[in-house]
């Protein structure tokens, strides 16, 4: 793996290069608490259920679609950040 600058790293995405296994070691690159990297076919998932008010749920929608993404990888998405800055936020008291 190299080093590499954000700007650098920034062009080479742009110009449509791969830079995932050139710069990332999925292994150790982790925003947040730092956990051990688990295949997700190791994972042991539970389904649930959420309710919630209507303008919630149209605002994940919003979300999801300007990123591409399900609406499930949204709240997915923003559960890990809350339980990260909650981890962070405890560590620092």
């Amino acid at each position: 793996m190299s080093n590499i600058s954000t700007e650098e790293l920034e062009q080479k995405i742009e110009a449509g290069e791969e830079v995932i296994d050139r710069y990332f070691d999925s292994t150790t690159t982790r925003i947040g608490t730092p956990r051990s990297m688990t295949s997700r076919r190791l994972q042991n998932f539970v389904a649930t259920n959420l309710e919630m008010p209507r303008p919630m749920l149209n605002e994940l929608d919003q979300l999801a679609e300007e990123l591409n993404i399900s609406r499930q990888a949204v709240i997915k998405m923003m559960l890990r950040r809350a339980l990260d800055e909650h981890s962070l936020a405890k560590r620092a008291v």
